[in-house]
């Protein structure tokens, strides 16, 4: 127990990105809704609320946990994505052994009964399943007090393992769960992004989903809440506003909010963005989408083969749907058609269909993605019936399946990577110029017997640059530097950056590259574009030449072709 709770550090992880700069979008709307229920229990606003600034977010896991530690927070409440969940269990281990007496609460969506280790060590105080900002003043409580909050949403650690509650979990009216409107947390950032929330669960059943799962019924917000809420935004700054609903026009009051946004932003000054069920669009709807300022729609098609939608509990109407997106690409609205593979009963011949269907839509952007058997889903649940076989570890990408082989979904992203490489993969490896470095560059001074300095640095994405004559000579100093680097830091970014002085063996990128391949894998090398081809994402090796010294082309080209192969 503790005595009296006053510290609460709320805990989200970014998804770091191999980005120049630090543009990974990481919205702490979780801690911003537990946050206004506990402002709204009986201790009220007697704790004091702590979250990341994103300049502390870019730390690296050392760095955090020494900051974390020096706050010595009474309860952290971390959010769990599969892109932080192996980074924020490692930090919060870390943290626990240094003061066992912090409570720790994981809640997000990758907490789930069959997540493949999440409870097999006991890190987590409580684990809590779906929405949250009902119970976390009776967990609180129970902290404080000893009583158990019998919720079958929350898992306690026990001294027998996890234990879930029997009792429901209150899921109070979405009015009620939402800080209110003129809430100074309600503010767009300093780009004048803001992120919007107007209906809590989805009335689809996608079965890759975990939407249907984190709440049965959906709750929305009216219109008249919608507009306050934008139009404070408004006042506050915002030019751009993405409204988060899985689906947007689930909203019963989705054309009297179009309505209300086209009169607010009748100069356009605000652009909108959500994700909508296309298909049962009227004529009427889009054109009231583009006239209240929305500029971007996602719609999500997933597949054109009627057996494989049907099987996901998708909407079979493809007609209207292609009808309708080419009414929204005409009224100048940008439309992101999303498509999967590794779908059950999918075919090589569907995805690639579906993809060229895709490009005929002028002016939209196709994202094509793999499939995750996300923990909680009932994909994941069915896998044996369609033989689906995928990673343990996060992403979770889908393999292969009873109709898709694994040279299929390599042949899918060798597709899909003719056409629309770009933004994910590097510019270049070898030249004097090198567009991908990170911000973080950090020079290792090396000697010729191997002794080097200790490696400095604090954020999550961080170049080691090694500088000098004889580089080959003092590889294994390098290799060294490298080996203590990944295993110190194994869930950010590295850049292992050769500076040469004159033209180094072929063999000393070699060597490097073996090195790394032994270590284990970053949870981006794990999906299929990278791992189809065995390229690594999270740990690159450049070539940063010196101007004013000797190079032959041969061997600058030799070295960006070796790199190239290895890298993605």
């Amino acid at each position: 127990m503790i005595k009296d709770i006053k510290r609460i550090l709320f805990l989200q992880l970014p998804r770091l990105e191999n980005s120049t700069g630090n543009e990974e979008e990481n919205l702490p709307l979780a801690g911003f809704y537990l946050s206004h229920s506990l402002k709204c229990s009986d201790k009220g606003w007697g704790y004091r609320f702590r979250f990341m600034k994103p300049d502390e977010e870019s730390l690296d896991n050392r760095h955090l946990i020494g900051l974390i530690a020096t706050w010595n927070p009474d309860v952290i409440c971390a959010t769990l994505y599969l892109w932080n969940i192996e980074r924020s269990l490692g930090i919060l281990k870390q943290l626990k052994d240094m003061h066992p007496e912090t409570k720790i609460i994981c809640g997000g969506p990758e907490v789930a009964h069959d997540h493949p280790f999440l409870f097999k060590e006991p890190i987590a105080d409580a684990l809590v399943m779906g929405e949250g900002e009902g119970i976390l003043p009776d967990i609180l409580k129970a902290f404080e007090f000893g009583d158990v909050a019998d919720y079958k949403q929350v898992a306690w650690n026990t001294d027998s393992g996890y234990r879930f509650g029997s009792n429901e979990n209150p899921l109070p009216d979405l009015n009620e769960l939402l800080p209110p409107a003129e809430d100074e947390m309600w503010r767009p950032d300093d780009k004048g992004m803001a992120y919007m929330e107007t209906g809590r669960g989805c009335p689809m059943r996608c079965s890759y989903c975990r939407y249907p799962h984190m709440r049965g019924k959906p709750a929305f917000l009216g219109a008249e809440e919608v507009l306050e809420r934008v139009n404070i935004l408004r006042q506050r700054g915002a030019c751009q506003i993405r409204f988060i609903d899985p689906t947007f026009n689930a909203n019963p009051d989705f054309r009297q909010i179009t309505d209300d946004l086209k009169v607010i932003n009748r100069d356009k000054r605000i652009r909108f963005f959500a994700e909508l069920h296309a298909d049962i669009l009227e004529a009427d709807d889009i054109k009231g989408l583009a006239d209240a300022g929305f500029t971007e729609i996602e719609v999500g098609v997933q597949s054109r083969d009627k057996d494989v939608l049907r099987l996901i509990h998708r909407p079979e109407g493809i007609e209207r749907l292609e009808s309708n997106i080419r009414l929204m690409t005409e009224a100048g609205i940008r439309v992101t058609v999303d498509l999967m593979y590794g779908l059950p009963g999918q075919r090589i011949e569907d995805v690639i269909s579906s993809f060229k269907w895709a490009k005929r839509f002028k002016g939209s952007h196709i994202q094509c993605m793999q499939t995750l058997l996300l923990p909680g889903t009932e994909l994941r649940e069915m896998k044996d019936r369609w033989s689906i076989r995928a990673d343990e570890r996060p992403p979770y990408g889908v393999r292969s399946t009873s109709t898709l082989s694994p040279d299929d979904i390599c042949l899918v992203e060798e597709l899909l990577n003719k056409k629309q490489a770009g933004e994910s993969m590097t510019r270049r490896f070898a030249g004097y110029r090198l567009p991908d470095l990170f911000n973080e560059r950090v020079e290792i001074p090396l000697e010729p017997a191997g002794r080097h300095a200790v490696i400095e640095g604090k954020t999550s994405k961080r170049a080691l640059i090694f500088r000098g004559q004889d580089l080959y000579l003092n590889r294994t100093g390098i290799l060294k530097i490298l080996r203590h680097a990944i295993a110190e830091e194994p869930h950010i970014l590295w850049q292992f950056v050769i500076r040469p002085e004159e033209e180094e063996p072929m063999d000393l990128l070699k060597d490097m590259i073996r090195e790394i391949r032994k270590l284990p894998a970053h949870w981006l090398d794990l999906f299929a574009h990278a791992s189809c081809w065995e390229r690594i994402t999270a740990r690159r090796v450049f070539i940063h030449l010196i101007r004013n010294r000797s190079y032959s082309q041969e061997w600058i080209r030799a070295c960006e072709t070796l790199l190239e192969d290895h890298f993605y």
